[in-house]
């Protein structure tokens, strides 16, 4: 009997890859139906362009690339919410490696070298079960949980009924059918009372959390208890996501920590771990999860500019880091020596936090608005919230009033459409820490400076831009007033005021192609000639 099933291999050894071929042909699969990948970028082209019934992962991948990257981005961009077969094959069964992939839950794991009948009664085991569970979510989907109980009532009480049953309402929360949510309840609630089976808690778990059922959430928490490693890491990530929910960032914080202990493979884990830190100024640990970080963040789900730039940004902020080049930290996570056209806007930002850190206000302010044309000419479709963060920071250090305003709104929004997702938990408490600073809008003051200069008021009108200045600093209104009065003599300065002034010039000075109004003054004024520093 020939096996009609869809096959990816993902192995980067061709002789690995057509040895598996020949095992698989002599177990009668097709060998048109087999496909290969060298490495996690052709495999997830494959998977976005084809159904695979059964797919093999190897777990060095080669480039620096691992198999658990490639799970973890086939989980995370939604490939396999069909339930495929997925076989981890490695040379290396160390319990580290294991429990990395264990959290994605694949359906077994095959150790290097295997023969033809190792593989074929692995493959016709799961295939039976898998093929029983499909049988199950079908019947779901026709007849309901009714259906369901009816199909499988002559298997009550034995490990078939409880796999098939938690395997249901797994498919169904992966697939985030809020529709079915409540049958979900009603499943486990149901196997639960036949049996105190810790997959289906978990599970239960898992779908109140999803609910913000906290009352019944945290005492189920507490009562699971699972000698396996594999549950007692879910059991830890889930109490470390409700704490967060709820808030309780402390509690969250020492759960995943216990958690990432297990296991270093998650970088989501790893990278809440890093804002937890960062926010509550845990430097003890910070610097070895940036380093785990920078390491696992190459060719996984993470490997986007947004987040190195998070992890440059932190690293700015610490005392040995801090005035290390932005190229030489960027270049030290991508291990590339050019700065890519995606990448250019957030070095440009990083430069400017640089800058504006060292109290170099106009490098600061040229580099800012670098960076934001860069993102306005290359159409940036969704500027990340890691962007915007840095941002308003540089923002808030050059009080850039109208800016911190801009930024604040932007991130707020951001944060509501998913205000209970974890990371945003802990940025909202970051964002709440940094508007507490701000000062209060003084639009009033602002307007009433703007009309005394129409009025022709010049030398109170100076008076009133020189105290706004430090609150709405490169504003190019008010760095327009400031520069005519200046260089028509209506503004008597202080050794502080020339600063203003400077950095008011510079709004224009800076512009590759500078206003005609501003060209026009500077040839009738040669004080605006003198250089700036």
């Amino acid at each position: 009997m020939v096996n009609s099933q869809s096959i990816l291999i993902v192995d980067d050894s061709v002789i690995i890859q057509q040895t598996t071929k020949l095992i698989l042909l002599k177990a009668k699969f097709e060998a048109q139906r087999i496909y290969f990948a060298s490495n996690a970028q052709d495999a997830i082209k494959l998977c976005q362009r084809n159904v695979f019934d059964i797919i093999f992962i190897d777990f060095n991948l080669g480039l620096g690339s691992t198999g658990l990257q490639l799970l973890e981005r086939l989980h995370h961009n939604q490939l396999i919410t069909h339930h495929p077969l997925i076989f981890i094959v490695t040379a290396d069964d160390s319990e580290s490696i294991l429990m990395g992939f264990s959290e994605y839950q694949p359906t077994d794991y095959l150790i290097k070298p295997f023969r033809l009948e190792t593989l074929t009664s692995r493959i016709n085991v799961h295939f039976n079960k898998h093929k029983f569970e499909d049988t199950v979510f079908n019947t779901y989907q026709s007849k309901g949980w009714l259906g369901v109980q009816e199909f499988i009532e002559n298997y009550s009480y034995c490990d078939k009924y409880w796999s098939s049953v938690t395997t249901l309402a797994k498919r169904l929360l992966l697939n985030k059918v809020t529709a079915s949510y409540d049958d979900i309840d009603v499943m486990l609630n149901s196997l639960l009372q036949q049996n105190d089976y810790v997959p289906a808690k978990l599970l239960l778990a898992q779908l109140w959390l999803e609910q913000n059922k906290f009352d019944q959430l945290t005492p189920l928490l507490t009562s699971i208890n699972s000698s396996s490693p594999q549950q007692h890491l879910t059991l830890l990530d889930l109490k470390a996501r409700s704490a967060l929910k709820q808030n309780r960032i402390s509690i969250g914080y020492e759960f995943w920590l216990a958690a990432h202990k297990v296991s270093r493979n998650n970088l989501y884990r790893l990278f809440g771990l890093i804002w937890i830190e960062f926010c509550l100024q845990h430097d003890t640990e910070i610097e070895r999860h940036i380093r785990e970080a920078c390491f696992s963040l190459r060719f996984s789900i993470w490997d986007k500019p947004q987040n190195y730039a998070f992890l440059v940004w932190v690293q700015l902020q610490l005392h040995n880091k801090k005035h290390q080049s932005i190229e030489k930290l960027w270049s030290a996570i991508n291990q590339q020596q050019k700065i890519t056209k995606h990448e250019r806007a957030y070095v440009y930002l990083l430069q400017a936090y640089q800058a504006a850190e060292n109290n170099s206000n106009l490098i600061a302010y040229r580099e800012f608005m670098n960076a934001l044309n860069y993102v306005e000419h290359h159409e940036y479709n969704e500027l990340p919230s890691e962007f915007l963060i840095i941002a308003l920071s540089t923002a808030i250090k050059l009080s850039m009033h109208t800016y911190i305003i801009k930024f604040v709104k932007q991130l707020t929004e951001i944060f509501n459409l998913q205000p209970n997702e974890p990371h945003n938990v802990i940025k909202q408490m970051w964002l709440k820490a940094q508007t507490a600073k701000i000062n209060e809008n003084k639009c009033a003051e602002y307007s009433y400076a703007l009309q005394l200069v129409k009025q022709k008021q010049f030398v109170t009108a100076g008076q009133s831009l020189f105290t706004l200045w430090p609150l709405y600093r490169f504003d190019i209104t008010l760095a327009r007033c400031i520069v005519e009065l200046f260089a028509r003599g209506y503004l008597d300065l202080y050794v502080s005021e020339k600063n203003t002034v400077n950095e008011a010039r510079w709004v224009f000075e800076s512009q590759d192609i500078k206003p005609e109004w501003y060209k026009t003054l500077k040839s009738k004024h040669s004080v605006l000639n003198k250089p700036l520093y």
